[in-house]
């Protein structure tokens, strides 16, 4: 069990970020080269399916670490993997993503991150990732705020068990006006210029300067994503909806933006709500459209979503106020939603919400706990932990809760029976390198059927943990 960080991000911030939505006439893109060094070359059609090395390097388990033992391509063998232990939680060796911090910087000679955290706020930084489960590998984008003026691209390959530079970030060295601070999330030459032009598409959420063309990449600045990082099979790129929606191709190396509802960024003022900083993205493989739910800071917004068929933006439903502050899994074509169970927001006694992608109908299922309401967390709570564990037909849950009434609230790990309706605690799933709960880690915490294991990304200056189920 880990104790809950009680600092939190002031209202201004969290104001700072509802405001800063906006968007960009739909179909404008950015073309911008592929990164010649540091990169590994892009997808061509469908990527390979996930496969092991057929080597016979085991590699060695020292304690809960394990250092993967790999064939000649780079692969890990499953005869290395064959070592890992069931029941408990592994760390992998050499995985944190600061591993890539040489790479990037020799690439990008004199490159130097303007935030506080360095490479590692990527993901710190209120930041989760982009999962293509069946191929085992994930994306991470983020930073912004003062904790991390990069924007590069990550991917992380299971197959492989190493980080990897997807794109590589912008030199801050080309920028000006950039001091300490939410300027990382924004590059005042854009804002300045979409508000001189305010029919114009070009927001200050890009790298964009009429003055400095070496600045003006079209890239997304360094943000925040939350949940709202996702991979999508069908057109091979990653998108995130977070203020504007931003779409990179994997197949070319380039960014597209949009402008929610084909609004000017410069005449957007929050009053509408969509295209919330602090949201979550999901595409619907179904209905081809991406569906962007700006909700976890208390916001009260409906939420949106783009059809890639006709271009077309659309308001979904609205949100029901158990939704804020959760933490949501997509189980088949439902999303389901486990908000911080207290009084404050009506999210007490505990219960899953959920939402039907195909009906939009939204259901709420009470749960049958153990829980007193004096023994919760009270304050604003951005930490939900929450996956779904396809072959258990369990939901693994975890939040700050007083259990021995010593007014430590520490995290608390929790299973949810989808069957019987029972939330019970479950300390199983905190046995061995576990390093205790991260309230940041947003979707850093998932199921793999590749691994049949539960990974956890917890801070990007930590190894890889996973967890291989009995």
């Amino acid at each position: 069990m880990s104790a809950v960080r009680l600092g939190r991000r002031s209202s201004s911030s969290i104001l700072f970020l509802s405001l800063s939505v906006v968007g960009m006439l739909a179909g404008c893109s950015s073309p911008s080269e592929g990164p010649s060094d540091g990169t590994p070359p892009p997808d061509e059609g469908t990527p390979p399916s996930f496969t092991w090395g057929t080597g016979t390097d085991t590699g060695t388990l020292a304690g809960d670490v394990w250092t993967p033992g790999r064939d000649a391509t780079g692969l890990v063998n499953a005869a290395s993997w064959a070592l890992v232990p069931k029941g408990r939680w592994i760390e992998v060796a050499g995985t944190p993503l600061t591993s890539l911090d040489a790479e990037v910087k020799a690439a990008l000679p004199g490159f130097r991150d303007l935030g506080s955290g360095g490479i590692a706020a990527v993901i710190n930084a209120y930041s989760g990732v982009a999962v293509d489960a069946p191929r085992a590998r994930w994306w991470a984008f983020g930073g912004g705020h003062a904790d991390s003026s990069n924007n590069g691209l990550y991917r992380f390959d299971m197959a492989k068990m190493r980080w990897s530079i997807e794109q590589l970030p912008d030199n801050p060295a080309n920028w000006t006006k950039v001091v300490y601070g939410n300027t990382y999330s924004s590059y005042p030459p854009a804002g300045e210029y979409s508000k001189a032009h305010p029919d114009s598409d070009v927001y200050s959420d890009e790298f964009f300067d009429p003055d400095r063309p070496a600045a003006s990449t079209g890239h997304p600045v360094a943000r925040h994503t939350y949940n709202g990082l996702v991979y999508n099979p069908d057109l091979q790129e990653v998108a995130f909806g977070v203020r504007r929606m931003w779409r990179y191709s994997l197949t070319t190396h380039t960014w597209k933006r949009h402008n929610p509802f084909n609004t000017p960024g410069a005449t957007y003022d929050g009053a509408t709500g969509y295209g919330g900083a602090a949201g979550w993205t999901f595409w619907d493989e179904v209905k081809h459209r991406y569906l962007f739910g700006p909700t976890e800071n208390y916001n009260y917004s409906r939420w949106w979503s783009f059809d890639t068929d006709d271009q077309s933006w659309n308001w979904e439903v609205i949100t029901p106020p158990a939704w804020h502050f959760a933490q949501m899994a997509r189980v088949e074509r439902k999303l389901v939603s486990f908000p911080y169970p207290d009084s404050q927001h009506q999210t007490f006694p505990p219960r899953l919400v959920t939402v039907d992608m195909d009906t939009g109908k939204w259901e709420f299922l009470e749960l049958e706990h153990d829980l007193e309401l004096s023994r919760v967390y009270t304050q604003d709570f951005e930490g939900m932990i929450f996956t779904y564990v396809p072959p258990l037909n369990r939901y693994i849950a975890a939040f700050p809760y007083d259990r021995d009434g010593d007014g430590r609230f520490e995290y608390r790990t929790f299973e949810v029976d989808p069957t019987t309706h029972k939330l019970s605690e479950a300390p199983r799933w905190e046995a061995g390198a576990f390093g205790g709960w991260h309230d940041l880690v947003k979707n850093r915490f998932f199921y793999l059927a590749t691994h049949d294991a539960l990974v956890y990304v917890r801070k990007g200056e930590e190894n890889l943990r996973v967890f291989r189920l009995p």
